[in-house]
């Protein structure tokens, strides 16, 4: 987990400073949704080298898990998912020019 070196006990801000790099949120809710996929069914529309990326953080946290080349939510990543969903709701809804 990255720790925010300004707000080093506070763990929301560290949660936020690794789960917010760019494509982790899509990943967390797509496989929420799928429940598993491939490489090649998650790289639709993500750079490989983002993807990559996106993917590395996420199982260094625990947060996804990789077996037989499909990628699933762990039991943390399935408590977090209904959490990035409404976010991602509530971002959709007040921003809609972005």
């Amino acid at each position: 987990m990255v720790i925010d070196p300004l707000f080093p006990t506070c763990p929301i801000r560290n949660v936020l400073a690794r789960v917010c790099v760019p494509d982790t949120l899509c990943l967390i809710q797509e496989l929420g949704r799928k429940g598993e996929a491939s490489y090649e069914a998650l790289r639709q529309g993500l750079p490989d080298s983002s993807l990559s990326a996106a993917l590395n953080v996420l199982k260094e946290d625990k947060i996804i898990v990789e077996s037989n080349k499909l990628y699933r939510l762990s039991t943390i990543g399935k408590e977090l998912y209904p959490l990035v969903s409404i976010l991602i709701e509530w971002c959709e809804k007040n921003l809609p020019h972005l």
